[in-house]
């Protein structure tokens, strides 16, 4: 399986699906990574690229893309859903992975709106949620219990963030505590990841659905392509 991780900011997916992702590259799964900013906001984007860089290092991650739109100033525009769905179809996944809708931030509500006309032609899409995320709506978990340790240590490197409540450890495990107790999975279930149902589906053995389309390869629309960092 392909699995595309989108996120606004340096931390955000791993916060978001990091035990997941880190589960999915051991398994063999094809993990692909792409962050729209830098993360000027919060820090030095050079130190903060560079933590990203690692952090996919440590998934197992078979590529990481960083975009160079501005941080906290994104919105829902044609440049912003043409960027997302180029990488889309650099990567062509059988999942893609993403902001809520309902989240606080409006850099995440702008990707999760630009990704669902991005990923129009895609047949599955979830969102994640951090642990600062609002009116989430979780309808799928996933067990990371074998995996929190590593999805804290995972965190961990984004050193310049140290300073924020909601990058500690007991953050992270409190909020996967409470949604593996949520998921009603008893037997050995201790921690797990949420996820909200954006697009899912299933082909007739019930296995994830990867419907094939024609990819738009026209990039001349895309603006400053030039400016992405790749990692492999």
């Amino acid at each position: 399986m392909k699995i595309l991780a989108i996120g606004a900011h340096p931390d955000d997916i791993e916060l978001g699906c990091g035990g997941m992702l880190i589960k999915a590259a051991r398994e063999g799964h094809e993990v692909y990574m792409y962050t729209l900013t830098r993360g000027s906001a919060s820090g030095d984007p050079k130190a903060r690229s560079e933590e990203l860089r690692r952090s996919a290092q440590f998934i197992g991650a078979r590529h990481l893309w960083i975009d160079n739109f501005e941080d906290s100033k994104l919105g829902v525009t044609s440049d912003l859903i043409n960027h997302i769905e180029h990488f889309i179809n650099q990567s062509n996944p059988d999942l893609i992975l993403t902001h809520s809708q309902g989240d606080i931030h409006h850099d995440h509500r702008a990707i999760a709106a630009a990704t669902i006309e991005a990923a129009r032609f895609n047949s599955n899409v979830l969102s994640y949620e951090i642990p600062l995320t609002r009116h989430f709506d979780p309808k799928i978990f996933y067990d990371i219990s074998d995996v929190v340790y590593e999805k804290v240590e995972l965190i961990e490197i984004f050193w310049s963030q140290q300073n924020k409540l909601y990058l500690k450890a007991n953050a992270i495990k409190g909020l996967a505590e409470y949604r593996a107790l949520q998921s009603r999975l008893n037997t050995g279930v201790k921690y797990a990841e949420a996820f909200e149902v954006l697009k899912i589906c299933f082909d007739k053995n019930f296995k994830l659905l990867t419907i094939p389309y024609e990819k738009i390869k026209n990039t001349e629309q895309i603006s400053n392509l030039n400016e992405v960092l790749e990692f492999v």
